[in-house]
């Protein structure tokens, strides 16, 4: 008994002693994030034992007497009659061709060039002034 109270006092100890050197080498975001996650999967576990015990019970014993057969037999539902005309004989129609001629002008090389606003040569930006820079904790020399 002595000797497994030992080894876990050795055991937390242990622990301890890792987290600290853990704690002291990473940065406060990274313990966070580790904190996160543990935190996560520690929320985790409840809602893991509780499917498992939901799925794998036994669904033998729920109650069966409680279910009532109905004292009447439904008669099976006869289908409407529907009228529909007579449909005529199917004959071949060849399909509409519809060609529309682009409008005859002046050709160019752009075949989309009249659906396009024309457009205008790229401009050249405007003349920069010289910039000039204050640096601190420079003094004036001027």
């Amino acid at each position: 008994m002595l000797g497994r109270i030992g080894i876990l006092a050795t055991a937390i100890v242990g622990a301890g002693i890792l987290a600290y050197q853990i704690g002291a080498r990473l940065s406060d975001e990274a313990l966070m994030t580790i904190a996160g996650v543990a935190c996560g999967i520690i929320a985790s576990i409840p809602v893991s034992i509780g499917l498992a015990l939901a799925l794998t019970r036994e669904r033998a014993r729920y109650p069966t007497a409680e279910y009532i057969e109905p004292e009447f037999e439904l008669e099976p539902a006869t289908p409407y009659a529907v009228h529909r005309a007579p449909s005529p004989s199917p004959q071949f129609t060849p399909p509409q061709i519809i060609v529309v001629a682009p409008p005859q002008g002046a050709q160019t090389l752009a075949p989309y060039n009249n659906y396009f606003p024309p457009t205008a040569p790229p401009a050249l930006p405007a003349p920069m002034r010289e910039r000039t820079f204050k640096i601190v904790g420079e003094e004036d020399g001027d």
